[in-house]
């Protein structure tokens, strides 16, 4: 064998070894990744109605998965693709149940995925916006620590439980707040609308409701429930969207979803946790219902405070309905004094005004712009 082609024999075994590490650590993705001018404008498309991410540190709930945990910019959602603001929220919460799939797709697949399902009106939410549209009246009720108390010791649960939800390693119980059947059965009546909407994931929120009975059938089937919503409906709020700078910055409830008109002149939220809200004149906040507490008292006079809690909301909102028909006035205005900024006033006449309680109300009813209109 010549000499030369000898030595070229023995070092192309180092020459391959030099250039296959260059080979591997070169920026170009591979052929099969989207590097296509579509798929580039499908990601920037993404990006452009996507809030940036918040640091984990500000939010307790966040999750380890960064797609999960992605909030869309819902203003820009409904101008961009003509959407309801209930649809634009809905998008986002099919896109987050996508992205949770495993295997998951591409963040970009899942958004176009979601965006065609609201556009069919696919309504995970099961919202009924034309039976919304013709409620004289609208209440949101959270679930957790409102409606019903589910984090309470196993040995309580046993022997005080409206519900026993199977799990895998045992069984969940579950407390219903005392009343809560009056009030969906009063409002009703008085011609209003239920929705329930958690801060809750979709599991546990959705199994809870498919063993909570009205009438023997389920709350997730049930037709008095017009909506259930979830954590996944939660937004997030930028200061550019709307006239005025308002950001928010934890994970909340908008009750816009419910109503066309953005100065909600029909919907109320009762709720146990103002951190999840920001339109708190529209906002009743109840004391925190805790099985443990409730199920284990010796003290009647506490017992029957957990008692009259939801009595008392409903007794409200029959006040407040007819206020709105004496006077012809809006219900939330109606209901403005109960609400979480109109006590505020009230207290405030009553303690540096010289009213009595039931002259506050009405001077709140009749003055409603002396409301704050937030913190």
């Amino acid at each position: 064998m010549p000499r030369l082609a000898l030595l070229l024999l023995l070092t192309a075994p180092l020459f391959g070894c030099a250039a296959g590490p260059s080979l591997q650590r070169t920026d170009a993705p591979p052929a099969t990744t989207d590097t296509s001018a579509t798929g580039g404008a499908a990601r920037a498309e993404l990006d452009a109605v996507t809030i940036p991410m918040l640091p984990d540190w500000v939010d307790k709930y966040a999750g380890p998965n960064e797609e999960e945990r992605r909030f869309f910019n819902i203003s820009r959602l409904m101008e961009r693709y003509q959407l309801t603001r209930a649809k634009a929220v809905e998008l986002q919460n099919h896109y987050r149940d996508l992205i949770r799939a495993r295997p998951a797709p591409r963040p970009e697949d899942a958004f176009q995925t979601a965006l065609e399902r609201v556009r069919r009106g696919e309504l995970e939410s099961r919202l009924n916006p034309e039976k919304l549209s013709k409620a004289r009246f609208i209440v949101v009720f959270d679930l957790d620590e409102t409606l019903f108390s589910q984090y309470y010791p196993a040995k309580v649960g046993e022997a005080c439980h409206d519900l026993a939800v199977p799990q895998k390693d045992g069984v969940r119980y579950v407390k219903l707040v005392p009343g809560w059947q009056q009030a969906f059965a009063r409002i009703q009546e008085l011609g209003g609308a239920v929705v329930l909407f958690s801060a809750n994931v979709d599991t546990l929120t959705l199994e809870n409701l498919s063993y909570w009975k009205l009438d023997g059938v389920p709350l997730t089937e049930h037709p008095a429930i017009s909506g259930i919503l979830t954590n996944s409906h939660l937004i997030l709020q930028e200061k550019s969207e709307g006239r005025k700078p308002n950001p928010v910055r934890e994970p909340s409830k908008d009750l816009r979803i419910f109503e066309d008109d953005e100065k909600l002149p029909r919907v109320i939220i009762v709720d146990d946790n103002p951190t999840r809200l920001f339109q708190l004149r529209n906002a009743r906040i109840f004391k925190k219902f805790e099985a443990e507490a409730f199920c284990t008292t010796s003290d009647p006079a506490l017992r029957r405070a957990f008692e009259q809690a939801m009595p008392t909301v409903v007794q409200e909102i029959e006040d407040s309905v007819r206020y709105m028909d004496a006077r012809g006035v809006g219900f939330a205005t109606a209901y403005l004094p109960y609400t979480s900024l109109g006590q505020v006033t009230v207290q405030f006449l009553i303690d540096s005004g010289g009213f009595d309680r039931a002259k506050a109300i009405e001077y709140v009813r009749g003055n409603p712009q002396v409301v704050d209109a937030r913190y």
